[in-house]
């Protein structure tokens, strides 16, 4: 059995846009899984992995950190329904992970932390005080979310440009069936649909459009999440 050590916020929520690749993947896999709930202070959880964040996976005796190289390993150990179709395919993914982390995420972030920072349970507030306090020079976060948002959304919305354009011309990321690619940006949709009721994405758009095919998978797993 896979055990996942996943990220919770307050009444249970599981916002973290990495542990949402990993059951995204788990699921495409077909495979079974079982949680354990790790918040910000409870780093001991997942010391057996030597790992400072989640997702963790626990696959036997196999520790595996990262959710990119849980993807690996998953793809390694259960070959069926693989993640990554070709060398190709893995490659894509690599790049459309790196995009997620570096633009995507980077632009979302200072358009919730304000949301975020409520929902987080409260023996975890200093610690988020702290640590992303140093990441946006403040930690008034509802003054800093609210600046993000004085800018409106176009600046969001326009780092979201290569999917638009991908998706125009088909149905996922990935092609006509949802993969790896798919996961990595819904897992940053599934972070701020948790914490923040803050729309993102102008119904027209080709993204939301996306979006909700996204939420839709997996007998509505994604929609399922309990929601700001």
């Amino acid at each position: 059995m896979i055990t996942l050590y996943d990220l919770v916020f307050q009444d249970d929520r599981r916002p973290s846009p990495f542990c949402w690749r990993t059951k995204y993947a788990l699921t495409h896999k077909g495979l079974r899984w079982t949680e354990v709930p790790v918040g910000f202070t409870e780093k001991d959880k997942i010391a057996f992995a030597a790992s400072p964040t989640v997702p963790v996976i626990k696959d036997g005796d196999m520790p595996v950190r990262d959710s990119w190289a849980i993807a690996n390993h998953l793809d390694k150990q259960y070959p069926d329904k693989p993640l990554f179709k070709s060398e190709m395919a893995r490659s894509y993914a690599l790049f459309i992970n790196g995009w997620v982390d570096t633009q995507v995420h980077a632009a979302l972030a200072p358009l919730i932390i304000g949301d975020l920072y409520d929902r987080v349970r409260p023996v975890d507030q200093a610690y988020i005080r702290e640590s992303r306090g140093k990441r946006f020079g403040s930690s008034d976060f509802t003054a800093v979310q609210s600046a993000a948002r004085e800018k409106g959304l176009p600046a969001f919305r326009l780092v979201l440009e290569p999917a638009r354009r991908t998706l125009k011309e088909q149905k996922f990321l990935a092609g006509d069936a949802p993969a790896y690619p798919d996961y990595a940006l819904a897992g940053a949709f599934q972070w701020a649909r948790i914490v923040s009721p803050l729309e993102l994405l102008a119904s027209d758009d080709p993204v939301h459009a996306w979006r909700e095919r996204m939420f839709d998978l997996y007998d509505g797993m994604g929609r399922k999440a309990k929601a700001a």
